[in-house]
């Protein structure tokens, strides 16, 4: 059956057919004006009237597309169906308005970067952060390294400070002691002699010890503290006890009408 349709921009009238129709999905070119139209919007079957004969569909076209109907109201070049347009790819998803008025109203503004400057503090911070470790832990740091010593005091000398001598007492070992009394007819008058060593391997300062005195039932009687002061008079104290150096203690006390069987003694720094 034939098919009859106007090109909607000319008014050109072609006659068509199902199968040209069905292969552009009815998108068709107006041979006259070279306009895409839609044959289906004007598609009939009543064959118009014509005022010329009608004239034979032209060959189709050299771009593989099957061919038009021939005019039928006017002397016009056939059109060529096309084929259907492909539809677009889907366009990527729009950003959120929301979102962007979001981060710009509340994200914080980015202060600009100092780095040089950061640097420069930040050393001069750590430096002095180990400056103050090294004055607070020098003692430590002298029996950890010996050799810094001298260092410590050639910089006391001129910051006007101290460097005291380590104090390890569980470095320091009783070797030998003795507490007699010298003259049996004076039981009140004892001999307490006392060697000390000094295992560090510093130099480290005398030791105070405690003496306690027992008797038969190893009860406490007596005890008393002595500070380097009092056992150092008949040793030179002009520096510490050497590494490895031992320490002769000597001294006589008189405990009056005290009589005692034992004692203890308790080396340690106040």
């Amino acid at each position: 059956m034939n098919l009859y349709t106007r090109c909607l921009h000319c008014g050109t009238t072609f006659r068509v057919t199902t199968q040209q129709l069905q292969a552009s999905s009815g998108q068709v070119r107006c041979g006259q004006c070279k306009q895409v139209f839609d044959a289906f919007a004007t598609l009939t079957a009543q064959k118009p009237q014509l005022a010329t004969p009608q004239r034979e569909t032209p060959p189709p076209a050299q771009s593989g597309l099957p061919p038009a109907a021939p005019p039928v109201e006017r002397s016009a070049p056939a059109q060529i169906p096309v084929q259907p347009k492909e539809r677009p790819a889907a366009a990527a998803p729009r950003p959120d308005p929301a979102a962007s008025l979001y981060e710009w109203e509340f994200r914080m503004p980015v202060a600009p970067r100092r780095t040089g400057l950061w640097v420069s503090l930040s050393l001069v911070l750590l430096a002095v952060l180990a400056l103050q470790a090294a004055y607070a832990f020098r003692t430590e740091l002298m029996v950890l390294v010996p050799q810094s010593r001298k260092y410590y005091e050639r910089a006391c000398e001129w910051l006007g400070c101290s460097v005291a001598l380590p104090r390890l007492s569980s470095f320091l070992h009783i070797e030998a002691s003795d507490l007699k009394a010298p003259d049996p007819a004076r039981p009140g008058e004892i001999e307490l002699l006392v060697a000390v060593r000094n295992r560090a391997p510093v130099e480290q300062d005398y030791p105070a010890f405690e003496l306690t005195l027992t008797n038969s039932q190893e009860q406490t009687i007596a005890r008393r503290v002595f500070l380097p002061a009092e056992y150092l008079q008949w040793i030179d104290a002009a520096h510490g006890l050497k590494a490895g150096a031992e320490l002769p203690i000597r001294l006589f006390l008189d405990t009056g009408e005290l009589r005692a069987a034992g004692y203890r003694l308790y080396l340690f720094y106040p």
